[in-house]
């Protein structure tokens, strides 16, 4: 939210009609009826915590921004960098199916960091050798994702290990 110090009954009125949906739906969705979700709106009653989930979920929001006022929340507190804040917030909102993708390249992104603190220099064979073993164990946890897929995930992450080795000017295949 953009708006700093919004009681939580505004919050959740604005959010819900910027989604274009009627208080009897949202009632419905989040499993209430319409007289509760009128209180929640006027302020007159405070949703339980699993309400508060159903209502995170049916607007795709963070708990953090219905409760919290801008800068205030959990997240907020512990990312310090506000960018990547503002991004992660933006990811909250897509649909699941992106939601997956971006995760799947954060993991990627943190498996190469892993092999690079643990890895030592190899040669281009014993190289390909442990980067095989390492697409197999991601075969295992990626059991949605075709063999290409996974393929161009380890091939992206052995690239940019070595751009960065090369920046460094360090050289893997050495």
């Amino acid at each position: 939210m953009e708006d700093n110090n919004i009681p939580f009954s505004e919050k959740l009125s604005k959010l819900r009609t910027a989604r274009g949906l009627t208080q009897h739906q949202m009632a419905q969705m989040i499993g209430v009826g319409i007289a509760q979700m009128r209180r929640y709106e006027k302020g007159n009653s405070s949703p339980t915590l699993d309400v508060i989930k159903n209502i995170a979920r049916t607007l795709a929001v963070s708990a953090d921004e219905l409760l919290f006022d801008e800068g205030e929340g959990v997240a907020a507190n512990r990312i310090m960098d506000k960018k990547l804040l503002e991004q992660f917030e933006m990811v909250s909102r897509l649909n699941p199916h992106d939601q997956d993708t971006i995760m799947t390249v954060i993991d990627s992104m943190i498996i190469k960091n892993r092999i690079e603190e643990v890895m030592p220099s190899y040669s281009d064979a014993a190289w390909t050798r442990e980067m095989r073993k390492v697409a197999a164990e991601l075969r295992k946890g990626a059991k949605d994702y075709s063999d290409d897929e996974i393929d161009d995930i380890v091939d992206d992450a052995v690239k940019a290990v070595r751009a960065e080795d090369s920046r460094r000017g360090e050289n893997i295949g050495a």
